[in-house]
């Protein structure tokens, strides 16, 4: 409809509102004796306010269907919320509030060739997700020795971002669970923040691995940004696997460490390296870890009167890291027993108590009020707690070599 038409339409309107009480005034004049003249100047001011309503009321209907159409157009156009999926391949996707693809975003060259040719531009999220995850089975990115998918929601609105966050990863780990193929999925919200922005783009990856790497850090603080961002995701869900970092991610399904020789071929390679039988080891203690972006298996043992420090490659059993020293005994501790992890300590807990309270300057008077043995990480240890001079302190000591694990104290009025 035109602007005029418009105009004239409300113009009618107008006058048929209006009431018709023209004939009625000027009757009720000429029963008084009253003359009326009427002139062409009313009806064409009259006209000319009608006209002018009129105009007033076609801006309102312009103005109003021009904030509807607005308003329809962020709706459809604006982008609410981004996802990324992250493996090696680290790809947005770009959605509106109706989860209707805006932009699908390849962010290094892995990136690039899952997308390929594909145009997602107006497409459902879960489809395009659906997709996305198909093209990385079949080019190899997603496979029984990498299993894992990272899936971050970056969002305007929490609460819209923690639905869809939930929903994807229902999605997804369904899609990663065959007969032939189990995934392991971790999803979270990304917390927007200006040190998760620089990091991201300094690096080139996505905030959401940005994020999970932060999680790492925290748990593992000897550890660089730097060291972990050429990791795959994979790798480093195992590497989550040991920390309390994982609390702060959902996560479906294990990591695989089918790519990697295992913790005995790890021990053996690190014996050799130290010329050490295993008959000989004391106690020893193996994990996965990460040495300068390399995966390693951190293997550590006690031999004789040496200590060993050694960081094999987790998938080629390399050698990439060998430190031997002396252990730090106490003057009249014997060395331990041999046969692996111990059953039981060379020092004695008489020896254990005495090394205790030897700590304690001027030790005349302190009391051994707990004292007990237990393991940590399949050490056998000796802990307690002595009370001395208003104090009160805690410790660990190692059965097998002595060695003062921990030793914290406080005031017992703490």
């Amino acid at each position: 409809m035109t602007d005029r038409k418009l105009n004239d339409k409300i113009r009618r309107a107008f006058e048929k509102a209006t009431p018709d009480v023209l004939d009625a005034v000027l009757s009720e004049c000429n029963k008084k004796g009253q003359g009326i003249t009427m002139t062409t100047t009313r009806t064409k001011e009259k006209d000319r306010w009608i006209g002018k309503l009129a105009g007033l009321a076609a801006c309102l209907c312009l103005f109003v269907g021009a904030g509807f159409g607005a308003a329809a157009y962020r709706v459809n156009h604006t982008v609410d919320a981004t996802v990324s999926l992250d493996v090696n391949p680290s790809i947005e996707i770009q959605v509106n509030q109706k989860e209707r693809v805006l932009d699908v975003i390849p962010l290094n060259e892995d990136g690039k060739v899952i997308v390929g040719t594909m145009d997602f531009s107006g497409s459902d999220l879960n489809v395009t997700v659906n997709a996305l995850i198909g093209s990385m089975l079949q080019n190899g990115y997603l496979n029984d020795r990498a299993n894992s998918i990272l899936i971050s929601v970056d969002g305007s609105s929490q609460t819209r971002g923690a639905a869809l966050q939930g929903r994807l990863t229902a999605e997804v780990n369904k899609l990663l669970q065959t007969d032939g193929f189990n995934g392991a999925v971790l999803s979270q919200t990304v917390v927007q923040s200006e040190e998760l922005e620089t990091l991201a783009a300094e690096y080139g990856i996505t905030r959401g691995r940005a994020q999970l790497i932060q999680e790492i850090l925290r748990e593992r603080p000897l550890h660089t940004f730097e060291d972990l961002a050429p990791l795959s995701i994979n790798e480093l869900n195992l590497l989550l696997s040991d920390t309390a970092g994982a609390a702060q991610l959902e996560i479906v399904g294990t990591a695989s460490d089918k790519g990697y020789i295992g913790e005995e071929k790890a021990l053996t390679a690190a014996l050799e390296r130290a010329g050490v039988s295993a008959d000989a080891v004391a106690y020893y203690e193996i994990g996965l870890d990460t040495e300068r972006g390399v995966m390693v298996y951190d293997v550590e043992f006690t031999a004789g009167d040496y200590e060993y420090d050694c960081d094999v490659n987790a998938t080629s059993g390399e050698i990439v890291k060998f430190e031997k020293e002396r252990a730090d005994r106490p003057a009249g501790v014997t060395s331990p027993s041999a046969g692996g992890a111990p059953t039981g300590g060379s020092v004695s807990e008489t020896d254990a108590k005495a090394l205790a309270l030897a700590r304690v300057s001027g030790a005349t008077g302190a009391d051994i009020v707990e004292f007990k043995q237990d393991y940590d990480d399949g050490r056998l240890i000796y802990e307690g707690k002595i009370i001395y001079n208003d104090r009160e302190y805690e410790f660990e000591i190692d059965a097998a070599t002595g060695a003062v694990l921990d030793w914290e104290s406080e005031s017992v009025y703490d």
